[in-house]
């Protein structure tokens, strides 16, 4: 036995430390349940959109995701391979967590050639170029500033 299913709802707890879907905000759920002897197959897609602020010029930023979802729900499931099958409902929370978490970008960026904020002034280097002079070093690099490093083996040896 086939059955579609399309569902409209909010999951809460989709996010990582950098990334976040709302609560409010529902996901789009098109789903095909396919019965097997022991349980069902459940297979579709997952939408929806996340938010961030980029992780070097601190603009906010959104992005959609659209995410394959195939899972077997079990009445014993194997752990870390099926889920639960429980009086022939089942629970779609946690495959859904599963699916769009890991998704979720770590290091959103609005875009990958981002040059971010002048770390002296703060000023948005992507709608300006910044004229403070952020030129000056810090001191706590100096040691490895002095660091040669040779790939020719005399000077090498030299260096010992």
């Amino acid at each position: 036995m086939i059955r579609e299913v399309h569902l409209e709802v909010p999951v809460s707890g989709l996010e990582n430390p950098s990334a976040t879907v709302d609560a409010d905000q529902p996901l789009t759920i098109d789903l095909r349940l396919e019965s097997l002897s022991a349980g069902i197959v459940a297979s579709g897609r997952v939408r929806g959109q996340w938010r961030a602020v980029c992780s070097r010029c601190l603009l906010p930023l959104a992005a959609d995701f659209d995410l394959r979802l195939r899972e077997v729900f079990e009445e014993d499931p194997i752990e870390e391979e099926t889920y639960p099958l429980r009086h022939e409902e089942i629970d779609l929370e946690q495959p859904i967590r599963d699916l769009v978490v890991p998704d979720l970008p770590l290091v959103p960026l609005c875009d990958d050639a981002c040059l971010g904020l002048c770390p002296s002034c703060g000023a948005n280097r992507n709608e300006e170029p910044c004229h403070c002079g952020s030129k000056a070093r810090d001191p706590r690099w100096d040691a490895l500033r002095a660091l040669v490093i040779t790939d020719d083996p005399e000077r090498r040896s030299e260096s010992n």
